[in-house]
């Protein structure tokens, strides 16, 4: 398990963004704002929406209330032999970063979020816990929402495709999200993971209070698991 935690984790969802290069490509990241997440048990599930299968909740329990869901979004442009970004192509856009604003403080510390059994003290450098994706996409929801948007899914069989036309409203190459009413006070926040499928982990900001601020899902488009300990 890695024993830092990055600054970008914060940065990259302040006015200023975050830049970084790797591997001869420029990442220059910002946020987005996609809606507002309604939080009824304290009881999150992160995992792809279109899986039917993961719908355990994490061990933490989170505040209740309305909290808004952001993205980090990468701007991933190619560098040239100079450095450089040029041409006119437009940049791929990809999620690097999804995250619940449970409270507007600072993060002092963060915690890998977890689910019953997990043995954080078992992990290797670099390695971690996370949810598997399988249809490019992951999401926040209420542990009550998860519930509904299974039986959804499994009663409805064209419910899949009504998700990915919504999604797609959104879209721009190569991301898109939707915040999709449940019912029953329920909504579940969608959005494109990263470079596609995968295994996240998921991080619990703490404020200097010890209390929940943020819970973050990192898509690993930025190498900082990779880089040499004290940068």
């Amino acid at each position: 398990m890695q024993e830092h935690d990055p600054d970008f984790f914060e940065t990259a969802f302040t006015e200023e963004g975050f830049r970084t290069e790797q591997h001869n490509y420029e990442y220059r990241l910002f946020c987005k704002e996609i809606g507002q997440l309604h939080v009824q048990t304290g009881k999150i599930v992160a995992k792809d929406p279109l899986d039917i299968f993961e719908m355990e909740p994490f061990t933490e329990t989170f505040p209740t209330g309305t909290f808004p869901v952001q993205l980090a979004i990468a701007q991933v442009t190619p560098l040239d032999a100079t450095g450089e970004t040029g041409g006119e192509m437009e940049p791929d856009e990809r999620v690097a970063l999804a995250r619940i604003v449970f409270a507007d403080k600072p993060v002092v510390s963060w915690k890998m979020a977890v689910w019953e059994n997990s043995d954080v003290t078992q992990l290797a450098a670099n390695e971690f816990f996370g949810y598997g994706v399988d249809a490019g996409t992951g999401s926040f929801m209420d542990e009550k929402a998860c519930k509904l948007l299974e039986s959804r899914l499994e009663q409805d069989e064209t419910f899949f495709d009504a998700l990915i036309e919504e999604m797609d409203q959104t879209y721009k190459h190569t991301r898109s999200w939707l915040v999709k009413d449940m019912g029953n006070g329920c909504n579940v926040a969608m959005f494109s993971s990263g470079w596609g499928d995968g295994s996240y982990a998921s991080y619990i900001g703490y404020d200097a209070d010890g209390q929940i601020v943020r819970l973050l899902t990192d898509f690993y488009l930025v190498d900082w698991m990779e880089a040499p300990e004290g940068e």
